[in-house]
Parts: C-alpha cells; structure tokens; sequence
C-alpha cells in the first residue's frame, strides 16, 4: 500500500464506524441523512492538505449540515464547512493542476493546543479549528 492511500485511510474506521457515516465512492465526502462531512486526512511532515472544488460543489448547505474534520494525524479538528467555505475560500483564488483538477491548499498551525487553517494562495487568511474527541463527535453527527 503506498503511503498516499495508507494515509487515507488513517482513522477512517471512526468515521464509519463509531459514526455511521457513509463514504462517497473514493472521495474525501462522508454522509449520514442531513449531514455532510468532508474529511480529508492530513498525515506529512509539512501540515498541508487541499479541498477540491468538485467535493466542495456537492455541499447544499440549504438541505443538509456540513463539517469539515481534519483528520490531523491521530487527531480530529473539526469546524462548521458553511462557515468555512464562505471565509477561506474565495471562488476567484483556488489552484488548478491537471492531476486535482480545481482546489484550494491549506496548512494547519499549531500553537499548543490551538489550532488553526491558513490559505496558502493568501495567507492573510487564517481560521480557528477545534480539536475534538471520538466522543464529541458522535454528539455532534
């Protein structure tokens, strides 16, 4: 298994499991009734992940409640994906590769037990996440 796919899969069981989520076909996209979930994993050296456009089209906020939940090494950061979407991710500055299509880049810094997200395409933008546990996040999906 290459280290790409090994670090998809990182903690993806809980997410199946211990939250009953159900993943859409090979993406970053979990689903449960009226919850969408978009959970990358962020397992390299240099706290970077990205957000592909095509994923993020697929959120309604209108129908359903979106999260975002990092899945930072064998951590979870999770935020509301409305809020998110709407703060740091300007339609006009996202990044196109011909391997991912559309997508945005984050890093995620840590100060001591707070977290947050920067924009790499502009790094004026920066956003608080919270750390949360397994179960913190069964009350909250």
């Amino acid at each position: 298994m290459s280290d790409r796919v090994s670090s998809r899969e990182v903690n993806k069981l809980v997410l199946k499991q211990d939250l009953g989520l159900r993943q859409l076909s090979n993406t970053t996209i979990f689903q449960k009734d009226n919850i969408f979930v978009l959970s990358p994993s962020m397992q390299n050296a240099h706290n970077w992940f990205d957000l592909r456009k095509i994923n993020i089209n697929r959120f309604n906020e209108n129908i359903t409640k979106g999260f975002l939940l990092i899945r930072f090494f064998d951590r979870f950061l999770i935020t509301d994906l409305a809020q998110f979407k709407k703060q740091m991710m300007p339609e006009e500055r996202f990044v196109f590769t011909k391997s991912i299509g559309d997508h945005w880049k984050f890093n995620i810094v840590q100060q001591g037990t707070n977290y947050s997200i920067v924009n790499q395409q502009d790094r004026g933008k920066k956003y608080q996440i919270e750390e949360v546990t397994v179960e913190r996040l069964r009350q909250l999906i």
